[in-house]
């Protein structure tokens, strides 16, 4: 069995539909799409592709550390006390764990991340 996992952007698994908890809402009806590419054996990394539709909500991400690589779309995140900062399609960053802020979508947005829990 091989110990490579690509990322077929053409050809994703079924993805799982949500939405941000309605006490991060912040405006609109963002939707989310998320598709499970790969994970460890004990679940403690994982990794997949996200998109999200136009709106507003918080973002907090407790103990989990999340790097992301922005694939098409705009974004501001605004962390917390600081600037907000547009992200757009080459854009890549990580969330630290203790993260909190507001991520706005401008435009319909799809990332790929990694996060370890």
């Amino acid at each position: 069995m091989s110990k490579l996992t690509f990322v077929d952007y053409n050809n994703l698994p079924e993805p799982r539909k949500g939405q941000p908890a309605p006490e991060r809402l912040v405006e609109g009806n963002p939707q989310f799409l998320s598709w499970d590419i790969a994970q460890t054996a004990d679940g403690v990394v994982r990794s997949g592709v996200w998109e999200a539709t136009p709106g507003a909500y918080r973002s907090i991400k407790g103990e989990t550390f999340e790097f992301c690589v922005i694939l098409s779309g705009v974004s501001e995140l605004v962390e917390d006390g600081c600037e907000p900062r547009r992200i757009v399609a080459g854009d890549a960053f990580a969330m630290h764990p203790g993260f909190v802020g507001t991520w706005r979508v401008i435009e319909t947005t799809r990332k790929l991340w990694v996060c370890r829990d």
